[in-house]
């Protein structure tokens, strides 16, 4: 992405939505600009006091146009302070360049407040467009992404860019005007010595258009480490119980130590460069300020330039040095401000691969057919291959297999966590693909193997799918999901905080409020994926209870690994491979002695059988 076109997206899309605030903020900058510079050119009429020049017209008025501008200016300041005795001239004077800092501080602290108003909406407006992109990006760009690397970037990149880019036109109107306003006072009081002076400083353009490539290179370095050991402290936060059953807590140390020391070398490289740049303008600054002090000084002497002038224009000269650093400062750091922004916005600029039709949902009225389905998540390595079936509406559906064997594949396609290479999925007829992404992901309340919770009440976990389901219908889910008892028992009931992830829950009770949450928001197909194969004996029966009695009257998709959970089913699917190998009821495939009755016989007979192709699943 090109420097320039990130900069013009950023003020486009998430600076101009704030316009009246920008307006304001550039409008108290600009007069900030004017005070400042005024509050320093003030010393012209007091060195004209103290050198003993009395504000009398010159005798012989000046012909060119600058210097009859100069005049002009600084005869109407000195009209309006002068009064025929010194000492009362210097009164009005010190009272005036009083008002004066009394204006600019109070135009800085407007400044300042409406400036931290328009970055922290804009930092807010940023980081909201990057989680709105993200929750609309379909599943298979998480499975390609660390989610710490995500995290980097809504935090640490937005923060950056705030500093480093969203912030610059601020800056850049406000010390670019006032060190354009200084130098026309330059030019007004003699513009050969500003041309002397700008000359020399022309060095500072071509240190500056070196640096920039090294800062932009550190800069990306520093933003890829930052992301690194973000990624790693997630990971090792997330799993921190794998991590001591492992002892693999130096491991993870060194990891994390590692990343935050590539961090420091960029960044120190970074401000071996950055802190370079002041220290040599500031060199060349003076080298320029003393040219000018040598050339005013012989043309004072010569009666070419007054004292007082003279001054004056050293005055402004150092001055101007002030927002000119901040200028190049600004622009020094705009390359880590543009690394930044590129990676937001190559966030910003992904598209789902699976897109919502325009069909609306009439529900699930017939059947859900899948027809030839093909999967692969890499080109060559097929997942799934030619698979067919049909579920009624009140059937109950089974899929078994081996792990690896593309049952929690299939559950993604069914409901388009991905789409299918080749074949299609019908709903009633209609090809998935057509309908309303999010009405049709409505139809289905989902379990999945390890259901994730939220750090909020029971209450709410409940009705994470249905947000406007009443607590009368959350208790109805919970006892339908075995679980109003347990909830009871909490200290707080269904207002309890379960932690994060629901650690505060055993195992068997977080399915269970994974159940309650699929019910209450009354799906017409229920989706279970191993929803017991994680759990002791004990909370396995609690589960499975629930699950029986939420399968009433409903039609489902269930995922199992112990054979024993689907023997009611009205139909069994068997997958090997990717391909379905065997179908029909528990009886049916026990009587064909294929597949299926060698899984069934491995789980609940103590002799040797056959091996199957793939590895059961504990």
């Amino acid at each position: 992405m090109k420097p320039s076109w990130l900069f013009r997206e950023t003020l486009r899309r998430f600076v101009l939505p704030s316009g009246k605030l920008l307006l304001l903020a550039l409008g108290l900058n600009t007069a900030l600009s004017v005070v400042s510079t005024a509050s320093i050119a003030i010393v012209e009429p007091v060195l004209r006091v103290l050198f003993g020049h009395a504000p009398a017209p010159a005798p012989a008025p000046p012909t060119d146009f600058l210097g009859r501008l100069k005049a002009t200016l600084f005869e109407t300041v000195a009209a309006w302070v002068f009064v025929p005795s010194p000492e009362a001239t210097l009164l009005r004077l010190g009272g005036f360049v009083f008002g004066l800092f009394l204006l600019k501080n109070l135009l800085k602290y407007a400044s300042a407040l409406v400036g931290v108003q328009l970055e922290e909406g804009i930092v807010k407006r940023l980081r909201d467009a990057l989680v709105q992109r993200l929750v609309r990006l379909s599943v298979d760009y998480f499975a390609q992404q660390r989610t710490g690397e995500l995290m980097s970037v809504v935090t640490n990149d937005v923060a950056v860019l705030n500093s480093h880019l969203v912030g610059a036109p601020l800056t850049l109107v406000r010390e670019g005007l006032q060190a354009v306003l200084f130098l026309g006072i330059l030019v007004l009081l003699s513009w050969e010595l500003t041309l002397v002076a700008v000359g020399a400083s022309l060095i500072s353009l071509v240190l500056i258009r070196t640096a920039t490539r090294y800062l932009r290179r550190y800069g990306m370095r520093m933003q890829a480490a930052m992301a690194n050991y973000t990624a790693i402290l997630q990971e090792l936060l997330s799993a921190i119980r794998v991590v001591k059953a492992f002892s693999a807590e130096s491991r993870m140390a060194d990891a994390f130590a590692r990343e935050t020391s590539s961090y420091v070398r960029s960044a120190v490289k970074h401000q071996r460069v950055l802190a370079l740049l002041p220290g040599i303008n500031e060199l060349v600054a003076i080298g320029a300020l003393i040219l000018v002090l040598v050339i005013g000084g012989y043309w004072v002497f010569s009666g070419r330039m007054q004292p007082h002038e003279l001054l004056t224009f050293l005055f402004c000269f150092f001055a101007l040095m002030a927002p000119v650093t901040a200028v190049l400062h600004v622009i020094s750091q705009l390359q880590r401000g543009l690394v930044a922004a590129e990676r937001i916005f190559r966030i910003l600029g992904q598209e789902p691969s699976v897109r919502s039709g325009h069909r609306p949902v009439a529900g699930f009225r017939h059947e859900l057919r899948v027809e030839r389905l093909c999967f692969a998540y890499r080109p060559g390595v097929p997942v799934l291959e030619d698979v067919s079936f049909v579920l009624r509406k009140g059937e109950k559906l089974a899929i078994v297999g081996a792990s690896g064997s593309g049952k929690s594949t299939l559950l993604d396609l069914l409901i388009r966590f991905y789409d299918p290479t080749e074949g299609r999925i019908l709903l009633d007829g209609i090809d998935i693909r057509e309908l309303r992404l999010e009405e049709y992901r409505a139809l289905f309340g989902i379990v999945p193997q390890d259901a994730p919770l939220f750090n909020d009440t029971v209450a709410n976990n409940i009705r994470f799918g249905a947000p406007e389901a009443s607590l009368e219908e959350v208790i109805r889910a919970a006892r339908l999901a075995n679980a109003h008892e347990f909830i009871m028992e909490l200290p707080r009931g269904y207002e309890t905080l379960i932690g994060d992830r629901g650690v505060l829950l055993s195992g068997g009770q977080r399915q269970r409020i994974a159940i309650a949450r699929a019910l209450v928001r009354n799906p017409a197909i229920l989706l279970f994926d191993e929803a017991t194969s994680s759990l002791d004996t004990e909370s396995e029966r609690l589960v499975q209870q629930a699950i029986d009695r939420a399968l009433e009257g409903r039609s489902a998709i269930i995922v199992a690994h112990r054979l024993s959970t689907i023997t009611g089913a009205d139909h069994i699917l068997v997958l090997d491979r990717g391909r379905i190998v065997e179908q029909g009821t528990h009886t049916e495939l026990l009587a064909r002695n294929g597949l299926y009755a060698r899984l069934w016989s491995l789980q609940f007979a103590d002799t040797p059988l056959p091996t199957t192709h793939g590895q059961l699943e504990d």
